[in-house]
């Protein structure tokens, strides 16, 4: 049996997170929706994904897993915008029924397909105009519905706030009591004043902790992977998970719930947020219930406000609707490579799309499209659309001073998106 993770037709409300990847490659803690899946299946199975049409190319890449490809057995799909627990694959695993697709509060959760179906399957995702799957598709082949409790215990990520909101309600202590099984090499620690519930500490041997660093874990577990720098004076309160090879400066604090991925560059404060991977954000400033994509650079000072002055739940707007997100706390979802000035001053509940520039004084709009030239000096936010031989010029470089490829197939990514 094969197991196949796909997007299914709502990836659009993940705007920016789902531009310039699938929807199982957001980060969800210390691992992606997909690496949770692969780590609890633990290569029982053989995995392959179902992405859109223009991803493709560029995941065949960066991935190991077959793409878009299909065989005449037995498979089990999984909804990629889904975080399944341990317990609700062992029972998809262990109770599926030929031919059956679940729903969970009206959205398609996973399906299980016999041979005789799975070629009708990929007739229709052949036919569809991006290669998304829609409930609508499984419908349509006559197979049975199994409607899902609502205490089947799953996440769906509807909107990319929700990545937010899964990790301050416990989403992260759950990753990394996951992860810390097959988490390698690790150093042996104390209990000290440095050092606090030592036993939910992980450090990897190959890991520099710098003098006067206080890493605090009763409230969560803390996890730092191999070539990580932390330099002296930084606090650190878990639950938190710091990928490979992140450079943590000095006087850093940082408040779990909180994700730094790999090859991130941090300092100032940060608080319950995601950082995908190749963050940098070198300087001082508040960045508090945020997403922030990779190659985001983020100015001196930047700042996000995270609390309305009214304290009332924050609305945000999503492809031109309103949406309540029942959050009191929400800072700023920022796409990758886009850029602020010093002392930015990004909203409550600011989006910005990818490859934007936000400059001057002033509060930038709440909602920033991809390839915006911000200027918040001119008092209507004055907007240029980004050259994009320039746009892909600086982001060549950008990528390159991190030893990250800007392939062929990368480039012709952006380029749709342009």
């Amino acid at each position: 049996m094969n197991i196949l993770i796909f997007e299914d037709d709502k990836y659009k409300n993940l705007f920016p997170l789902s531009n310039l990847r699938a929807v199982f490659d957001v980060r969800i803690g210390a691992n992606t929706i997909k690496e949770r899946i692969e780590l609890i299946i633990n290569k029982k199975y053989d995995v392959n994904l179902l992405c859109r049409n223009k991803l493709s190319g560029y995941l065949s890449e960066i991935h190991k897993n077959k793409i878009n490809t299909f065989s005449n057995n037995e498979c089990l799909l999984l909804n990629g915008r889904v975080i399944f627990s341990e317990e609700s694959i062992n029972y998809l695993l262990s109770k599926k029924e030929k031919n059956t697709f679940y729903t969970y509060r009206n959205e398609i959760i996973a399906a299980y397909l016999h041979k005789d179906k799975a070629g009708f399957f990929k007739e229709n995702f052949d036919k569809s105009n991006d290669n998304s799957v829609s409930k609508k598709q499984f419908e349509e082949m006559s197979l049975k519905q199994i409607v899902l409790k609502d205490d089947f215990i799953i996440t769906l990520i509807c909107y990319p706030w929700d990545v937010i909101n899964y990790i301050i309600h416990g989403g992260l202590n759950y990753d990394l009591e996951l992860t810390k099984n097959n988490f390698k090499k690790i150093q042996k620690i104390k209990e000290s004043q440095n050092f606090i519930n030592h036993k939910r500490i992980f450090i990897s041997k190959n890991t520099n902790i710098g003098s006067n660093t206080v890493i605090n874990a009763s409230q969560g577990i803390v996890m730092i992977d191999e070539g990580v720098q932390i330099e002296p004076f930084t606090y650190i309160k878990g639950p938190v998970f710091i990928g490979k090879n992140v450079l943590v400066k000095s006087g850093a604090k940082i408040y779990g719930p909180c994700v730094i991925g790999e090859y991130s560059k941090v300092a100032g404060e940060i608080a319950e947020s995601v950082f995908h991977s190749y963050v940098n954000k070198q300087h001082d400033g508040f960045i508090g219930h945020s997403y922030i994509c990779p190659f985001v650079n983020l100015g001196a000072d930047t700042v996000t406000s995270d609390l309305k002055n009214n304290y009332s739940k924050i609305i945000m707007n999503s492809d031109g609707s309103n949406i309540d997100t029942g959050m009191q706390f929400l800072g700023s979802i920022i796409g990758d490579h886009s850029k602020t000035s010093i002392n930015t001053m990004l909203n409550t509940g600011t989006v910005i799309g990818i490859f934007a520039n936000i400059f001057g004084g002033g509060f930038p709009e709440k909602n920033i499209d991809s390839f915006s030239w911000y200027d918040c000096d001119n008092n209507s936010g004055k907007k240029i659309k980004y050259d994009l031989d320039k746009a892909l010029e600086t982001s060549k470089i950008v990528m390159e001073r991190r030893g990250v490829d800007f392939s062929k197939t990368y480039e012709k990514l952006v380029k749709n998106y342009y």
